[in-house]
């Protein structure tokens, strides 16, 4: 008899254990909580042009024209990639969107060998560490994503009267709220080009998170 009793306790015992296992097997842990995700954003902060005031009219100027040899080749007699002249006929103006998205650049009175350089400045407004992935010029559709070099036609005659070149910053970091380093662009204004003409064009950026960024 006792030995009948010690069987079903021994039982009884291990049903109880087995159930309390199953309960905790079987209870579901719930975990709260927010998430929210990164915002990539960014704008034109600031831009200028080396050359960006009209003639003055008087002589001998103090703001010079500049130019440049074809293909913006190093002059090792001038020492310089470009260089002023003595005389003060073109001049561009430059205008940042409402929106900061997109960026005008307006050249004047451009000639045979005028040169002109864009600087700007883009602004992370996002939460998200970004780089520059590419830089986008038109008319032309150009691309670029790396040091660029460019030859186009914007007078429609067929012959190339402009060519650009751009090639810095890219993969700098830009921190959320921070500002980037320089960037610049090079104007130079080809033989082709009709002379005292007015010219147009408009960047807009491609930027990526941080870590998405492609060499």
């Amino acid at each position: 008899m006792k030995k009948v009793l010690i069987v079903c306790l021994v039982l009884v015992l291990a049903l109880v254990g087995t159930g309390v296992a199953y309960a905790m097997w079987s209870d579901t842990l719930s975990l709260g909580g927010d998430v929210a995700t990164g915002k990539v954003e960014w704008q034109f902060a600031q831009c200028d042009l080396i050359d960006e005031e009209a003639p003055p009219p008087y002589y001998p100027t103090t703001t010079p024209d500049y130019t440049c040899d074809d293909g913006f080749a190093w002059n090792d007699v001038i020492g310089a990639f470009f260089w002023e002249l003595d005389k003060n006929v073109a001049w561009g103006e430059q205008e940042i969107s409402a929106d900061g998205l997109s960026l005008t650049i307006t050249l004047h009175d451009v000639y045979p060998c005028n040169f002109n350089r864009l600087s700007f400045y883009i602004r992370n407004t996002g939460t998200i560490p970004i780089k520059v992935q590419e830089v986008i010029v038109n008319p032309g559709d150009l691309h670029m994503t790396d040091e660029f070099y460019a030859a186009f036609d914007l007078s429609g005659d067929g012959n190339d009267d402009f060519e650009v070149q751009y090639g810095d910053n890219f993969g700098e970091q830009i921190e959320p709220g921070g500002i980037s380093p320089e960037f610049s662009m090079w104007f130079h204004t080809l033989q082709a080009c009709p002379e005292g003409g007015t010219f147009t064009f408009t960047m807009t950026i491609v930027a990526v998170q941080w870590n998405e960024w492609t060499p």
